[in-house]
């Protein structure tokens, strides 16, 4: 009951956020957009009470991590790409004390970064100076799938889910005026975390 609940609201501030984005009021649109995250990391939280594995608390601080770069992505870029870039090396230390990788974790993450370096090397001339930060940031999320591969498949597809989001978002700065994949881009990182935290539970 309390994970659907958790469901619920995560959906509800979602939708709230996606409402209040273009709006004046920036403080309640950190509110909704961290509240929607925080769902995630309650459910984790829940699972870390009942489990009570060290990988679980790890991965939970990941969570809190990403809650917080939410609302400071909102007023600062860099600042918020690092502390997302830490949740991520939470989660990956996570699951490294879940269980260790093996040789096809690292297959896996020679062909994600190969394919990320390949799409980012073609459209290097529009990304400019940030190019170093963003194949630095693409190394990490292939990282982060490529061990989360080797877990539960919550946690795998969650991961997933978080890289595809992070993705799209690269696809959105290149065509802003595409709404629905704003939305489905921003609904692949919410219920990408919210796997992340069920799989601590479940």
């Amino acid at each position: 009951m309390l994970v659907c609940a958790a469901f619920v609201a995560m959906c509800a501030f979602y939708l709230a956020y996606q409402r209040l984005k273009r709006g004046p009021d920036l403080r309640l649109q950190i509110a909704v957009k961290c509240a929607a995250t925080a769902m995630a990391a309650a459910v984790a939280l829940l699972g870390c009470l009942k489990n009570g594995a060290a990988a679980h608390w790890v991965l939970l601080a990941g969570l809190a991590a990403c809650a917080v770069a939410d609302g400071v992505l909102c007023v600062r870029f860099i600042p918020g790409g690092a502390i997302f870039a830490l949740g991520h090396v939470l989660y990956m230390v996570a699951f490294c004390m879940m269980r260790r990788p093996g040789w096809m974790s690292a297959a896996l993450f020679l062909a994600l970064i190969g394919a990320a370096s390949a799409v980012l090397l073609r459209f290097r001339a529009g990304i400019g100076r940030a190019f170093p930060l963003i194949l630095a940031y693409a190394a990490i999320l292939s990282l982060m799938v490529a061990l989360a591969s080797a877990q539960a498949p919550l946690y795998c597809v969650g991961a997933v889910l978080f890289a595809a989001s992070d993705a799209m978002l690269g696809c959105l700065a290149m065509n802003r005026g595409n709404t629905r994949l704003d939305y489905i881009s921003l609904g692949a990182y919410y219920l990408g975390q919210f796997l992340l935290g069920l799989a601590v539970l479940a």
